[in-house]
């Protein structure tokens, strides 16, 4: 399947809920219950973002022989649109007619834009007071919610900084200022997903005792908008570069692929895509799901205290850079970042890219994996 969940775009889920509770009846001659309003519908759920759904149709009123019944009540008005007010109750042998119902109350919250579930249906309503009852009538089933704009996720500067240790530590990337749009030349923009070329990047050396530095390439936007356990949080991990030496400041642009660099002697990259080479911004990857996504992104440098990064073997539900990524940051002498939005569209996902087929670097302590990548001899 080429939608996979966990590729780059946003893909909102839509949950629906279809729930019918019907009212009773009752053969007794004392007065019956009849249907209270219909239940909001309740909002649709999704990946990101999200709002209040519209809320649901009041319940109709019961219908009695004898005296009018007054008729069901809705719900009070919350958030969202009101439902539709009650029927007034009717009546055989005269009498008062029932109140209208209020408004309905409004569809809960939900998170992300889909569509949403039917409401529940109502609760019967009440009876007519005097003569012989009849059973109220069942209160119509509250309307789907529907879905709407949410929060606005945060901007490329809104986003809380990873920088960290020495303020001096710095790293530029050429073609674009930080927080302006990423160059479509590093992009998916136009083309076969996931196609760019890599863009050429520089740094101020290392705080004292820096002996390798590694490179993340991440989606802020996916990274700050999803909890860590949720699986499609590793969407936000594209690219890593590591055992970069010391002596090195700077990468080349338009990089080729291959596990270990032939750009940078000792130096090992790994990635889903482009022969675990550079996996640059795509944010609406398949032209089949029109997205308007416009994403964050991060150039993380790390200046790491040891000449060889450790590998451990993978860890189920963790993808290989954001593994990576967790171990570099934990042993980091200082962290610098720079940063860039993309908005890029793919114009196709040619046969058999999806799914990617990418084995992770083999373990450092030796650990048997099979069909790894080796580092260098």
């Amino acid at each position: 399947m080429k939608k996979l969940t966990w590729l780059i775009g946003s893909i909102v889920g839509i949950s629906s809920v279809f729930s019918v509770a019907c009212g009773d009846d009752d053969d007794d001659t004392n007065n019956d219950s009849g249907g209270t309003a219909g239940t909001a519908g309740k909002g649709g759920s999704s990946g990101r973002g999200g709002t209040a759904g519209k809320g649901g149709s009041a319940g109709t009123a019961g219908s009695s022989s004898g005296r009018g019944g007054t008729a069901g009540t809705a719900g009070t008005s919350n958030a969202g649109r009101g439902g539709t007010a009650g029927t007034a109750g009717t009546s055989t042998t005269g009498g008062t007619s029932g109140e209208a119902g209020g408004g309905g109350a409004s569809g809960e919250a939900a998170q992300g834009g889909g569509g949403a579930g039917a409401g529940e249906a109502g609760e019967a309503g009440e009876g007519g007071t005097g003569g012989v009852p009849a059973a109220g009538a069942a209160g119509e089933a509250g309307m789907a919610g529907a879905g709407g704009e949410g929060p606005l996720p945060l901007t490329c500067s809104e986003i809380p900084s990873q920088a960290a240790g020495d303020s001096s530590f710095t790293v530029t990337v050429t073609g674009f200022a930080n927080c302006e749009p990423i160059p479509a030349a590093h992009t998916c923009e136009a083309k076969p997903f996931p196609q760019g070329t890599s863009p050429a990047i520089s740094w101020t050396a290392g705080p004292t005792g820096t002996m390798s530095y590694a490179l993340v390439f991440k989606d802020l936007s996916i990274i700050s908008s999803l909890d860590p356990s949720d699986p499609l949080y590793n969407r936000g991990f594209h690219y890593v570069m590591w055992d970069i030496p010391s002596s090195v400041t700077s990468l080349p642009a338009d990089m080729d692929g291959g596990s270990i660099s032939t750009d940078v002697e000792g130096a090992r990259q790994w990635s889903n895509f482009n022969d675990y080479g550079w996996f640059g911004p795509c944010p609406n990857f398949d032209p089949e799901l029109p997205a308007t996504n416009n994403d964050s992104y991060a150039f993380t440098l790390y200046a790491l205290p040891t000449q060889t990064a450790e590998i451990l073997a993978p860890t189920t539900g963790i993808s290989t850079v954001r593994q990576l990524d967790n171990a570099f940051k934990a042993a980091a002498l200082a962290i610098a970042e720079y940063r860039g939005t993309s908005n890029a569209h793919a114009n196709e996902i040619p046969d058999g890219v999806l799914p990617p087929t990418a084995t992770p670097p083999c373990p450092t302590d030796g650990s048997p994996l099979d069909g790894c990548q080796p580092g260098p001899s």
